[in-house]
């Protein structure tokens, strides 16, 4: 009777056991959940130390050999172009190897049009150390191909991991429409006498790099998710912009400059900022993918 009166209190106790291990995995499961949620939603530290050095070397090497690389072509030592061009393949490189990288789509899709960016940048060099002329119609064609190839890759690039806001949606769904408009105005109010393939050409150039800075500098959420990459993929327009505005005159299908600025002919202290600046532009690019890189690599 002792023993039928003490089992079964051993066996209620045997019986409880398995509802406190399971609330304890419960506990425990919600513990680790609750870590992995709160981990991540950290913000990811890109900035470290170790890519800061990187960078600023990187950064102050380069404006170094550039102003070394600009002495050396007013000095008739060597043509621009293939200065130009030791910039577009270090860049091409860094597409290839952002691609490789990438971890989402829209970077993926915006490194592949880095990379076509790239070759339309490397045969507008090579038609151009062919001596053809500056007006050809294949340079025009060539340039338009190259921005409209750079806007591409922005357009991807800038939607990567930034919430979309109101004015986001805006822009992105008018600016298509508003760049055609502005390029289907711009030729109807050119004078009869001056339109030509070329000038549309250069319109359409200059349309799709306006929308190229737009897409970085205008968005609010760009410069608060993406502040590096915004304001090194933002220069690169802007300055090919302000550089184009005094050689409208000369040369007004070609941004990059590479036939501008490919020997010093009229005014070398004219065009040694123009050269130099020029270089910049690349430079920013270069930079702004080698961050974008080291984020994947986080990642």
């Amino acid at each position: 009777m002792a023993e039928g009166a003490i089992q079964p209190g051993i066996d209620q106790d045997h019986t409880n056991e398995p509802g406190h291990t399971t609330s304890e995995k419960t506990t425990s499961n919600v513990e680790e959940t609750s870590q992995a949620a709160s981990t991540g939603s950290r913000p990811m530290v890109i900035w470290t130390p170790r890519f800061i050095v990187i960078f600023v070397l990187t950064l102050v090497i380069g404006l170094s050999i550039e102003s070394l690389l600009t002495q050396g072509w007013l000095n008739h030592l060597y043509t621009g172009q293939w200065i130009f061009q030791a910039h577009v393949i270090l860049i091409f490189f860094c597409w290839l190897a952002l691609a490789v990288l990438a971890h989402t789509g829209w970077v993926r899709i915006g490194s592949i049009f880095g990379c076509i960016w790239a070759l339309f940048m490397t045969l507008n060099i090579i038609i151009s150390a062919l001596n053809v002329d500056p007006s050809s119609l294949v340079l025009a064609y060539l340039n338009a191909a190259t921005c409209i190839a750079l806007l591409g890759s922005y357009l991807c690039l800038s939607i990567n991991k930034t919430p979309f806001s109101r004015l986001d949606a805006w822009l992105f769904g008018l600016a298509p429409i508003t760049g055609s408009i502005a390029v289907a105005l711009i030729y109807f109010l050119t004078p009869s006498y001056d339109r030509s393939l070329n000038n549309l050409e250069s319109d359409i150039a200059t349309i799709a790099l306006v929308l190229s800075l737009l897409v970085w500098w205008i968005r609010p959420t760009s410069w608060k998710a993406q502040p590096g990459p915004t304001f090194l993929f933002g220069s690169v327009p802007l300055l090919l912009l302000l550089l184009a505005i005094p050689s409208m005159g000369s040369n007004e299908s070609n941004f990059f400059l590479a036939h501008i600025v490919l020997y010093p002919i009229s005014n070398p202290l004219t065009n040694e900022p123009d050269f130099f600046l020029s270089q910049v532009a690349l430079l920013c690019l270069l930079l702004g993918t080698i961050r974008l890189i080291f984020s994947e690599l986080r990642n």
